[in-house]
């Protein structure tokens, strides 16, 4: 993937970050130049660090990129649970708690009732993810294809609770990136490294969908799939737009008009100091 770093729209300490990283070579993901003295997990977290130490006084907006980051991972490995279990409705109740919480923590007022969020309970979530392992609808060569998508899932209810976000998406990512639940092999694994690194992450950052969508070659309605999730990315993209939009609207309108207010309490306490009446009478009457 050829995308010039200089350009992208993050930090410049992001950037330098990014240089270095995409120098190195890792063992984890198959390739050869590797030295094996460079661990990915080190790397991967320090990028997440860096999400927050860039909002250090805005919690909640490091969370959105977080959550952000989640959404996308999830819609990429998606495809792999509708392949085995077209049944599991799971996977996509996720991602509606996903996208209600984003929505959430920038305008509680303004949740839309249409993304049909069940009532939140983590340990019922994750309890049920458990459970859905144990069936296949279609044949299936490593079971560790189904067991990681999961995962991903079952870690991206967990990016609900910022306190556990950085631990969860680190375990996403490893199931993406070194396990099987976007794709198995070793394959391909320095390609969609690259696509999260200089693709998702910039995206998450600027709360932005990924310049391109990533679906494996070969799958099913593929085009079609890649569509679809990045359809839906660029909607709620365009919502948070829309609510920020609003909200800072509204604390602006609301501090004019508590301006408003206290130049009239305050910038004037005795009017008769500023204005006496020509009018004898008033002027008596005072």
């Amino acid at each position: 993937m050829k995308t010039d770093i200089s350009k992208l729209n993050i930090p410049k300490n992001f950037k330098i970050l990014f240089e270095r990283i995409k120098s190195e070579h890792y063992e984890e993901l198959y390739e050869k130049e590797s030295d094996g003295t460079v661990l990915l997990a080190d790397d991967i977290e320090e990028i997440l660090i860096s999400l927050s130490d860039n909002h250090k006084n805005n919690k909640n907006f490091t969370h959105l990129c977080y959550l952000w980051m989640t959404l996308i991972l999830t819609l990429v490995a998606q495809p792999t649970l509708r392949y085995y279990q077209p049944r599991n409705l799971l996977p996509q109740k996720i991602i509606n708690v996903l996208i209600y919480k984003i929505i959430e923590i920038i305008d509680n007022n303004s949740i839309s009732q249409s993304y049909n969020i069940p009532e939140f309970n983590p340990k019922k979530f994750s309890n049920h993810t458990l459970k859905q392992q144990f069936y296949i609808e279609k044949e299936i060569v490593n079971f560790q294809i189904l067991d990681e998508a999961l995962d991903v899932f079952y870690n991206a209810i967990r990016v609900v609770n910022y306190d556990q976000a950085v631990e969860a998406i680190l375990n996403i990512l490893e199931d993406c990136l070194e396990g099987y639940a976007i794709f198995p092999g070793s394959h391909g694994r320095r390609e969609l490294f690259d696509w999260w690194l200089l693709d998702v992450v910039p995206s998450s950052y600027n709360l932005l969908p990924p310049k391109i969508f990533y679906v494996v070659e070969g799958v099913q309605n593929r085009e079609e799939i890649k569509s679809h999730q990045t359809l839906l990315l660029k909607t709620v993209s365009d919502k948070i737009r829309h609510l920020i939009t609003k909200v800072e609207l509204t604390k602006r309108n609301k501090n004019i008009f508590n301006n408003f207010h206290q130049i009239n309490r305050m910038s004037f306490p005795d009017s008769r100091k500023i204005y006496q009446s020509k009018i004898p009478q008033l002027t008596n009457d005072r």
